[in-house]
């Protein structure tokens, strides 16, 4: 999302997560649809064009089960936000480096 308005989406496949185990996934995003900007929000992205990174909000909506020795538990379904700032890329070179982001989990 870019100032609260959808521009993407990403549907990933379903996967079964091992004990002690780290999964990585690398889907692929881009832009899908025109994000429509007020007065306020166009002079925040022009300041964002100049500074050379973009502020994007990633949300994650997911359905996960648990399973502690033979129990299993019904899906919960967490929802994940992240503030993600995006180094804007002109001529091949990128303005600034990607850095790590913390998220925020809600039940």
């Amino acid at each position: 999302m870019y100032k609260g308005e959808r521009f993407a989406s990403q549907n990933l496949e379903p996967f079964y997560q091992g004990h002690k185990n780290t999964s990585s996934l690398h889907p692929v995003l881009k832009g899908q649809s025109l994000v429509l900007l007020g007065d306020r929000e166009k002079s925040n992205y022009n300041n964002e064009k100049n500074s050379g990174v973009y502020d994007i909000e990633m949300k994650l909506y997911m359905r996960i089960r648990l399973k502690i020795g033979w129990i299993k538990t019904h899906k919960i379904k967490p929802k994940i936000e992240c503030d993600i700032k995006v180094p804007l890329e002109s001529n091949g070179r990128s303005s600034a480096n990607f850095e790590e982001t913390r998220c925020h989990l809600d039940w």
